[in-house]
């Protein structure tokens, strides 16, 4: 049962902060958890007795803030955390960052086979269509929420038998510079926001057509070889770009990006 405020409608402190206060406070507490929606306007402010007007301020304060967050045609919701990754220095994956933050996660492999070299992918991977490539699709959740979905795609003749390996306990990253002896030297990554189509929208438990962030890496090896190619779609509102730019001499300009996304194209980095 929902206990509301009682607002003191005589002292100094507006009414609008009051409610601003109390919804912070739901959010702080964990009565009201990532992405749980609000009562419509109408009757949250009827339960509270206060105009819409007023509880409107309160509400846009809060978006304003990103502890809420509205949906066109869909209501008022508590923001979900937003992941901030700098990627673009170190040759750092995904999980790894989040490790490296103590965020803990999980993941949940919906495929993982040996196929035939084919389309875009192949060609990334310079194989041949005669030749084998290791794909491997998952998902990574964060306090149980579906954050990214992960299209993976290895050149199978450098990592044989990596189909037989447990990727829900092991790190793509991590067999392969473990188990294979692999040195990733570096990457090549691309970010495009798009609308999610439906089977990523249900992946990742959101509306289709709701922004996402997508990214595609090549992955390459000390000798100058591609290892890895890969597809990610990541939650719009989990992560946020950050860049951090600085101005080296005259005319020169150094460019530092740091993933947790959002918008933001031109990155070099790795992820998994």
């Amino acid at each position: 049962m929902m206990i509301y405020p009682s607002l003191d409608r005589t002292g100094p402190t507006p009414i609008h902060s009051q409610i601003r206060a109390w919804i912070e406070e739901q959010i702080t507490l964990g009565v009201w958890p990532p992405r749980f929606k609000l009562k419509a306007e109408v009757d949250l402010a009827q339960d509270l007795q206060v105009s819409r007007g007023t509880l409107r301020k309160s509400i846009g304060e809060l978006i304003a803030d990103g502890m809420l967050m509205q949906i066109h045609g869909r209501g008022t919701f508590v923001a979900p955390r937003v992941m901030e990754q700098p990627l673009a220095e170190r040759l750092v994956t995904f999980s790894e960052d989040l490790i490296g933050k103590g965020i803990a996660y999980e993941t949940q492999v919906l495929e993982g086979a040996v196929v035939s070299a084919r389309g875009k992918m192949a060609a990334k991977l310079n194989l041949a269509p005669s030749e084998q490539m290791f794909y491997l699709k998952r998902v990574r959740l964060v306090g149980g929420e579906p954050v990214i979905v992960l299209h993976n795609y290895v050149v199978q003749a450098t990592c044989p038998g990596i189909e037989n390996f447990n990727f829900i306990t092991k790190r793509l990253f991590e067999v392969l510079e473990e188990s294979y002896q692999l040195r990733l030297m570096r990457g090549e990554r691309t970010f495009q926001a798009q609308a999610a189509n439906a089977e990523v929208a249900t992946l990742l438990n959101m509306a289709e057509g709701e922004p996402v962030m997508h990214v595609e890496q090549l992955t390459y090896l000390d000798n100058g070889d591609v290892i890895e190619c890969s597809e990610l779609w990541l939650r719009g509102d989990c992560f946020r770009l950050v860049a951090a730019v600085n101005r080296v001499g005259k005319g020169n300009i150094g460019l530092a990006m740091a993933v947790a996304t959002d918008t933001t194209p031109g990155v070099h980095g790795a992820k998994e």
